[in-house]
């Protein structure tokens, strides 16, 4: 076939100009993605070092309550403590001693006695409600309590209030101001973040006080240096935390350099084929190299699929000869790879591990960082680590060459076959259901969840811990069935999952929990089309009858 070499022309000119075009369309969508991703990880960094400082700073401030309790004896014995209007003055010293704000003592009714400051004597705890109405169960009970840095009820500005037990009934108050708390829990923040890094070792996390002195970086050696802006070389955010500015740095050198890879890898292929496509044999050419790519990726997303399906348990019953628990799972990709899976598995004798996570994206990558997450997981929980530790190495070991950004949420429990103890560990992912036995109740298992897995290092994960009575029923699943929108946007959402658990007789029939509440789903579906995969762990425990089990 002879092309004129007008016509040639104007077909090079059209090609180089689609060219241009899709350059910059690839750059302009690489910047985007490669910011929003960034900023996705700092807002998660910022979750989890939130937890760390509020931690470090409620210990300080209670140690000084504790020092206060401790003093109340020697100035109960004082003269001026038998008129609480003349005490304000000596109380008034001893907050200054202990650089604090406010003092207060309250008695075993709830009336606060004494104070540094005249106007808060008589205030009557258990009927002020508010924020001072959350400190009333100190009266009953041995115990400490830390609010957050909020406005103050009277004067408006932030103040934080600990509160501790007193000996004979009643607790002590301590107040601090946003200046008194940074004062107090500098040296409890500093070196804070030293092992914390944002999106692998080049960003990090640094705290500094109000006036931008920096008291924990990852290198020591800035520290008691001031805050400097990073430039625009860097994706960053500030967050106020306690009284405490804290900033997640993120440079963009590594995302750049990524983003460069992929747009000169794009833009070469794309040059060449349409090069050779307009120059040598046009269309027909064009179209066998999209029928080959088309080809390739179908084989890809099958074997990615086979992949997928074998990696995950088929078979119910599990554990047929194992009468203490029951279990049932199921899964309904959105797409021909989903990103979804389930794992179940004994760790001794009486422990059983069942865990369902969501990886962050579709496809064959989201394929093969699953069976990398499932494997570490089941391979350290057989390893006699503690649930907190196994997670904790999975997480370090997906951080480590994760060019991708990609990540796991996981909800990961231990089951006591004989007792009915499950121990937890929630790596930021939906909380589960318990069905009660005993009423018929449903209730959403809620703690405080921990980072997902693969997006930062060195982070440690705290264990939960309940209680089950036979024949209750833990009902684990993902986003994708409390997502599902209806042909308006409207989402199915955690209250219709409740009401369909809720809906009858699922304590019995693991298998019918899963199915009943998959066709609640598709009724509100109406169908509009599946957003996201749905997969479903139904764990029933029995209770501690006597049973045969494989060896493990």
């Amino acid at each position: 076939m002879k092309i004129d070499r007008p016509l040639a022309l104007r077909l090079a000119l059209a090609v180089g100009a689609a060219f241009l075009a899709s350059l910059a369309l690839t750059w302009l969508m690489h910047d985007r993605m490669t910011a929003r991703d960034a900023h996705r990880l700092i807002d998660m960094a910022f979750e989890d070092v939130e937890g760390a400082i509020t931690e470090a700073v409620d210990r300080r401030l209670i140690r000084q309550a504790m020092i206060f309790r401790d003093r109340i004896p020697a100035l109960r014995a004082e003269p001026v403590w038998k008129d609480p209007a003349a005490s304000v003055a000596r109380l008034r010293e001893v907050a200054d001693e202990l650089r604090v704000d406010e003092l207060c003592v309250i008695d075993a009714d709830g009336i606060l006695t004494h104070s540094a400051d005249a106007r808060d004597i008589g205030f009557d705890f258990r009927t002020i409600g508010g924020q001072a109405g959350e400190f009333v169960p100190l009266l009953d009970s041995k115990t400490e309590f830390a609010q957050s840095l909020r406005p103050n009820s009277r004067a408006g500005d932030p103040i934080k209030y600990v509160g501790v037990w007193l000996p004979g009934g009643g607790f002590v108050q301590v107040g601090c101001r946003e200046a008194s708390v940074r004062r107090l829990a500098r040296s409890a923040v500093t070196g804070l973040t030293h092992n914390r890094h944002v999106s692998g070792k080049d960003g990090y996390i640094v705290i500094t006080t109000a006036r931008g002195t920096i008291v924990s970086h990852p290198d020591p050696t800035l520290e008691t240096g001031f805050w400097r802006d990073p430039g625009p070389d860097c994706y960053w955010q500030r967050r106020d935390i306690e009284g405490f500015p804290v900033y997640a740095v993120v440079p963009k050198h590594a995302a750049v350099v990524e983003r460069r890879v992929l747009v000169g890898t794009s833009a070469f292929l794309n040059a060449a084929a349409l090069v050779l496509a307009a120059v040598l044999v046009g269309l027909v050419i064009a179209s066998w190299v999209r029928a080959q790519i088309r080809a390739r990726r179908a084989k890809e997303m099958a074997m990615a699929a086979d992949i997928q399906e074998n990696a995950i348990p088929r078979v119910f019953p599990p554990f047929p000869e194992e009468r203490r628990v029951d279990l049932y799972a199921s899964m309904k990709p959105a797409r021909e790879v989903g990103g979804d899976f389930y794992d179940f598995f004994f760790t001794g004798p009486d422990r059983l591990v069942f865990l369902v996570a969501d990886v962050s994206d579709k496809g064959v990558p989201a394929a093969l960082f699953m069976m990398r997450a499932k494997t570490l997981l089941k391979n350290l929980a057989q390893s006699g680590r503690s649930l907190a530790d196994a997670v904790r190495e999975a997480n370090d070991a997906l951080c480590e060459g994760n060019a991708a950004n990609m990540f796991v949420t996981a909800w990961i429990g231990e089951l006591d076959l004989s007792g009915g103890h499950v121990r937890f560990v929630n790596a930021g992912h939906n909380p589960p259901v318990r069905l009660c036995a005993r009423d018929g109740s449903a209730a959403f298992l809620h703690a405080r969840p921990g980072l997902v897995l693969g997006a930062m290092s060195g982070v440690p994960y705290r264990t939960g811990e309940i209680d089950m009575e036979p024949g209750d029923v833990l009902y684990l699943y993902t986003d994708g069935i409390t997502e599902q929108a209806d042909p308006h946007g409207g989402l199915f959402g955690e209250e219709r999952l409740l009401a369909s658990l809720q809906s009858g007789g699922f304590l019995e029939h693991p298998e019918s929990c899963a199915g009943a509440v998959l066709a609640f789903v598709d009724a509100h579906a109406a169908g509009a089309p599946q957003s996201d995969d749905r997969t479903q762990l139904v764990v029933c425990w029995r209770g501690p009858v006597t049973s045969a089990r494989p060896r493990v």
